[in-house]
């Protein structure tokens, strides 16, 4: 059976939709470039998740942790209240937030083509569920049909959250292909597990230098990622 399985954050919505709007809510912080914040607010947060998947940080602690230390990097401290207050903003953002255009379309389209899809996203259970639920994907996705890391305690890349997913879903590797944002996290491990693989680049990113050989199809929006699909499965 055909495979279509899919990243969440920054793949099937924009995640920094709610993101840029919590930190308006930091006064310090309104005249900071956004594109600056975000670079150093990823970095922070991927921090976080590896203290968080090994049991040394409380997901809470993640979460101060990675707004204070972002905008202590970028000059300016704030306090654990500031820091908290952010989070529930980010939080409440986070129960309003859409898919991006023509992704339900796409996955309309696949459902009549009878093409199975999945999700395997990083993260914290309660959290990527709840985003799921916000953006209605629950439509279109059991929550069988979603691996997410926390709940395996295995993350991508690591090729074992792959390995799971076939094992899961009786995946045929050559007729699987792997759609998500992250070049390292989603092409790279998704490509060392044998799958076919899509590149979702809507923000331009640069190959890592050490793995610029690997084979991927990239797409720069949804809506080429779309006339992709539906070229490449018209005739299934």
């Amino acid at each position: 059976m055909t495979t279509i399985a899919f990243d969440l954050d920054d793949t099937l919505y924009d995640r920094t939709q709610p993101l840029r709007q919590a930190l308006l809510e930091i006064d310090e912080a309104k005249s900071l470039p956004f594109h600056k914040f975000l670079n150093v607010f990823q970095q922070n947060s991927d921090i976080a998740f590896e203290k968080v998947k090994d049991h040394i940080w409380t997901l809470e602690e993640s979460h101060i942790f990675r707004i204070r230390n972002t905008l202590h990097q970028l000059g300016i401290d704030i306090s654990l209240s500031k820091a908290q207050n952010f989070q529930d903003q980010y939080k409440k953002n986070q129960q309003q937030i859409e898919p991006f255009p023509c992704i339900l379309e796409i996955l309309d389209f696949l459902q009549t083509k009878n093409i199975q899809t999945i999700i395997i996203t990083n993260g914290p259970s309660t959290s990527q569920r709840n985003k799921i639920n916000n953006l209605g994907l629950h439509k279109y996705f059991t929550p069988e049909q979603i691996i997410v890391s926390e709940e395996e305690d295995i993350a991508k890349p690591d090729i074992g959250i792959f390995r799971l997913a076939e094992s899961r879903f009786k995946l045929d590797r050559t007729k699987t292909w792997f759609i998500g944002d992250s070049y390292v996290n989603d092409i790279v491990g998704a490509a060392n597990a044998g799958w076919n693989t899509i590149w979702f680049n809507r923000n331009y990113k640069i190959k890592n230098e050490k793995t610029n050989l690997l084979k991927t199809k990239t797409v720069f929006s949804a809506l080429e990622l779309k006339d992709y699909l539906f070229d490449m499965f018209k005739n299934q």
